[in-house]
């Protein structure tokens, strides 16, 4: 019996379907393998994709993965790789498609510095890809440098570039088919790539694949992607609350037309990006004209703007007219009046980008705070699970919630069931403890999963039942990223935030929690 653990080299030499013979690994992820192989009866190279053994005993697992076989089939064009076969056998599934020679973009990215005019190429023919895929119906959803395929065949200037692994392609109003296999609330796709929607477990469109492919285009020119955070999940998390710095203060030898192009591809809202993937090959196309592709063709970088340069100036590059100097000297006075007045309460104003007032509240005890608040320190984070075996849920990752960094994270046990409260218990929660005891009037939750909901609870001592917290002064509903509720009469030196249903996901997840009094 093979066991789940089976080495690539027990394959080498393997017939497939009495026709397809495994050569060689290619490549290896988490669910799938890629061998080069040769059809016997043919006679020709060809790519064996491989459903990992003990996923291809799973039947959700091999639906998706024949989806991919379906979705891939129907589209015909140059950039996008061609599907042959697939193949089923017991323990086995299998998808054979058109071996493209040369190397992933991902390699290539990994060599070093990419010529302005080469990337410029490759995402034009990517976006070519892409608007075929959104023509059919389909919305790729994983578009990253490792799959994207640069074939050499014709020379490594002008390389054909090609789309591959449509594994979690969403097939958007299928005709006859009512199951969704990524339906909304489902976040795949790689961290790093991600759109906030996706995020957000929102549905995706075309434009999901326009943010996907302006990452691409970041990285190959900044030499690193705009959002890293220290996991995955904090990753993901990190584009929904900052943004990513501009591309020429990381590489100055772009011009402005090109950042205007992958800024704008990557705009946090989707309604901001380029309407489609055509749009997007178009202005690319524009603005590579004249740009070297070669290697050799590289100009020396240019300086990095200054904050006194094009793009931190006080007035817009591309405006004619200048500010008079005494008005930036007035400003300048009245902002440090302001900060001298609202400094005793805790700088209220100016405390943090989303501020303590944010209008983005989702709470059953008020709207919009009209009261200003200041930050409470807390001393600790202790995650609160009554009904739980040991009392405690992820316990390592509770601190992060009050680290004051939004990408790292506290989640909870990735249950089976997609609504485990209470199914499997009341809930769970973390409990806060105040430096000092005192008047609690709002709870700030960073979050990069929505639709769960929760409760607030505030006492003099923490409890091991959720009865002992007593009762709850506060209640909200995670609708956006950022929720804020406020409390009415809450004093204590503890707060509970209770989370009593996760919205139909298997977890929960949240970035920060910040107390405010």
């Amino acid at each position: 019996m093979t066991t789940r653990a089976e080495k690539a080299d027990d394959l080498t030499g393997r017939l497939v379907s009495g026709r397809y013979r495994l050569d060689h690994l290619v490549a290896g992820g988490g669910m799938a393998q890629v061998w080069a192989g040769t059809d016997a009866v043919l006679n020709r190279r060809v790519a064996v994709k491989l459903l990992r053994r003990h996923l291809a005993e799973d039947e959700r697992f091999v639906l998706r993965f024949r989806r991919e076989a379906i979705a891939a089939a129907r589209l015909n064009h140059t950039n996008i790789v061609a599907i042959y076969d697939t193949c089923s056998e017991p323990g086995l599934e299998a998808i054979v498609m058109e071996l493209v020679p040369g190397q992933t973009l991902r390699a290539r990215l990994d060599e070093g510095r990419v010529p302005v005019g080469e990337v410029l190429d490759i995402g034009a023919q990517v976006a070519a890809a892409l608007s075929e895929a959104h023509a059919a119906g389909l919305v790729h959803r994983d578009i990253k440098p490792a799959n994207v395929l640069l074939d050499a065949t014709d020379g490594e200037a002008r390389c054909r570039v090609v789309v591959t692994d449509f594994g979690i392609a969403k097939a958007v109003a299928a005709e006859g088919d009512t199951t969704d296999l990524t339906r909304v609330g489902t976040v795949l796709g790689t961290a790093k790539y991600l759109a906030p929607e996706q995020v957000e477990g929102h549905a995706v469109d075309g434009r999901t694949d326009v943010y996907g492919l302006g990452i691409v285009l970041y990285e190959a020119l900044a030499g690193t992607v705009p959002f890293l955070g220290e996991s995955e999940v904090g990753t993901a998390l990190a584009r929904l609350h900052s943004d990513p710095k501009p591309l020429r203060q990381v590489r100055g030898d772009i011009s402005p037309q090109i950042e205007q192009i992958v800024m704008r591809a990557i705009a946090r809202r989707p309604e901001d990006r380029f309407v489609s993937a055509a749009d997007l090959r178009a202005a690319l196309l524009s603005a590579g004209q004249g740009t070297p592709h070669s290697r050799s063709d590289i100009p020396e970088p240019a300086p990095v703007p200054t904050p006194t340069a094009e793009h931190e100036s006080f007035v817009h590059s591309e405006r004619s007219w200048i500010v008079p100097t005494a008005v930036v000297v007035t400003v300048a006075i009245v902002l440090a009046l302001i900060g001298v007045l609202v400094g005793r309460n805790g700088s209220a104003l100016f405390d943090r980008a989303f501020g303590g007032d944010s209008s983005s509240t989702s709470s059953t005890s008020s709207t919009t705070s009209t009261v200003a608040t200041a930050s409470l320190a807390v001393t600790s984070a202790t995650s609160f699970d009554p009904a739980g075996d040991d009392k405690t849920e992820n316990e390592a990752q509770a601190p992060n919630l009050v680290d004051g960094k939004v990408e790292t994270t506290w989640s909870t046990t990735n249950y089976t069931d997609p609504e485990p409260f209470p199914t499997f218990k009341p809930g769970v929660g973390v409990a806060l403890e105040l430096e000092a005891a005192g008047d609690v009037r709002q709870v700030r939750i960073q979050t990069p999963r929505t639709g769960w909901s929760g409760q607030i609870y505030v006492a003099d001592s923490p409890a091991a039942a959720l009865a002992g917290w007593g009762e709850p002064v506060g209640g909200f509903t995670a609708d956006t990223g950022d929720v804020t509720v406020d409390l009415d009469g809450a004093e204590g030196g503890y707060v509970l935030l209770w989370i009593n249903s996760t919205g139909g996901q298997s977890r929960v997840t949240i970035g920060e929690v910040e107390l405010r009094g």
